[in-house]
């Protein structure tokens, strides 16, 4: 069979399987581009293969055309599983899951065994498997990205699209080979719904690519955001991240109570069993003052040894009492770090908003002050008294 057969519309199949190839090409190299400003990032290169190694298949079937099976059927269509299999791949470790490497090899020694070997099965029944396994590569793409569409990235949405829109171009590929049911279905079909089906891969060559690269750019600055207004030794948010929260709880209007705490002795912990325990035990009680207040008040790193919490609705009995159980909980944890144990105690200040009358400032000197009377007093205790 001739493979270069005009279409209706004047395109023929090796223009459409060329500009196939350059896209991924031109793809693959912004891929490594990106790969360069983000060196940790596994899942670049599992792109890049994907585009090279797509590209390698695209570029042998205009090399080996033919409906026989040989060698030349076995390397294109192994290539092209192989390579929508590492976009699968590069999907999951976008998401920063588990890849199974079986799930990849096997079908595409599958797939060449089926092309590659003579009489070893029915050439329709190979392209039914090899367009059957590309949907399903396809479509677990885009069911990748569907898994994660709270990620706060809109990119994924066009990703997703992308590839379901792949996936059923796939399967109309096999409704195609199973209309025809003949020894050409062996090879991609040189007729009209090829021409459509390799149309609809140019679209989505490009718009996966560019939707690749824009969800990567959406990652990296929601990934900046969060390190701008997080502690990068315990996660919790920092000194900005709740100099924010304190002005928009004091525009609001409400009632709320602002909690000073300070791990008491800490130059001593880092003295006496080194930097490494002090960072367990700073760790440990960015772990526990979270575990033990209510999911709606916020607790920050502020300093230091130095934590915030914002308790909002609280009336002070109930302040006291939630801000006692953290002080509570930390006195009665052991604090284990390399070969040694430790106890650790902390005190607090509490000031309390009146609704309307607490400014930023004059409520921060407040639970200062009552965290510095708590120091004063002895250590491991708590000291309120209501902002005026």
């Amino acid at each position: 069979m001739n493979s270069r057969v005009d279409m209706d519309i004047g395109v023929d199949v090796q223009t459409l399987f060329l500009t196939n190839a350059m896209i991924l090409i031109v793809m693959g190299l912004a891929f490594y581009a990106a790969w360069r400003k983000q060196p940790d990032e596994t899942y670049w290169p599992a792109w890049i293969g994907a585009n090279f190694v797509i590209a390698g298949s695209l570029f042998s079937y205009m090399a080996f055309p033919g409906n026989e099976p040989s060698f030349g059927l076995a390397l294109p269509n192994s290539l092209l599983v192989l390579g929508f299999g590492l976009r699968w791949t590069a999907s999951r470790l976008f998401a920063r899951r588990r890849v199974p490497m079986s799930l990849i090899v096997v079908p595409t020694l599958v797939v060449a065994l089926m092309f590659g070997l003579p009489g070893w099965i029915d050439y329709p029944l190979a392209y039914y498997t090899v367009n059957a396994i590309l949907m399903l590569f396809a479509a677990a793409t885009a069911w990748e990205f569907y898994t994660d569409r709270e990620t706060g990235l809109p990119s994924r949405y066009g990703l997703l699209i992308a590839y379901g829109v792949m996936a059923l171009s796939f399967a109309g590929r096999i409704v195609q080979g199973i209309n025809a049911h003949t020894a050409e279905t062996a090879h991609l079909v040189f007729d009209s719904v090829l021409q459509i089906h390799l149309l609809i891969a140019v679209i989505h060559t490009t718009a996966s690519g560019a939707f690749v690269l824009s969800v990567a750019y959406e990652r990296m600055a929601r990934d900046l955001r969060h390190a701008a207004m997080h502690d990068a030794l315990t996660g919790l948010p920092n000194r900005r991240a709740f100099e924010q929260r304190l002005e928009k709880a004091l525009q609001d209007r409400g009632h709320f109570a602002l909690v000073v705490f300070d791990l008491d002795h800490f130059k001593s912990i880092n003295d006496r069993y080194g930097h490494a325990a002090g960072d367990e035990a700073l760790r440990r009680c960015a772990l526990l003052c979270p575990s033990v207040l209510r999911q709606q008040d916020f607790v920050a790193r502020v300093g230091g040894e130095e934590f915030a919490a914002i308790l909002p609705g609280v009336t002070p009995t109930e302040a006291f009492m939630l801000t006692d159980g953290v002080r509570s909980t930390v006195a009665a944890t052991r604090i284990a770090a390399d070969d040694v144990s430790f106890g650790l105690t902390l005190s607090a200040g509490i000031a309390h908003s009146a609704e309307g009358e607490a400014s930023f400032d004059r409520l921060m000197r407040a639970a200062d002050a009552n965290l510095y009377r708590a120091k004063n007093g002895g250590r491991n205790r708590i000291a309120e008294t209501a902002a005026a």
